[in-house]
């Protein structure tokens, strides 16, 4: 899954085949398909494991941390990813 988070605002979206904007609409992002996405040129692409996070929401704890899965942030040169100016 990818999400884009906002530098200015600090807010993070979840992208969608749709154009979805962060809450100061400073930065936008959407799918293209099931892999590619096009962002806006200050937005920070965040991608994280659905398998570690399924796993994650089945392992749930009853802890106030809970459990940690995997998340990381995606390069702007990546091959999935079209940067808009």
């Amino acid at each position: 899954m990818k999400l884009i988070y906002c530098p200015y605002c600090s807010d993070v979206v979840r992208l969608h085949k749709h154009k979805r904007q962060c809450e100061c609409k400073k930065i936008w992002g959407m799918y293209i398909d099931d892999l590619n996405a096009t962002i806006s040129k200050r937005a920070i692409l965040i991608g994280f494991s659905n398998n570690s996070f399924i796993d994650a929401l089945k392992s749930k704890p009853n802890t106030e941390k809970g459990t940690k899965f995997e998340a990381f942030v995606i390069d702007k040169n990546s091959s999935t990813i079209k940067i808009e100016k």
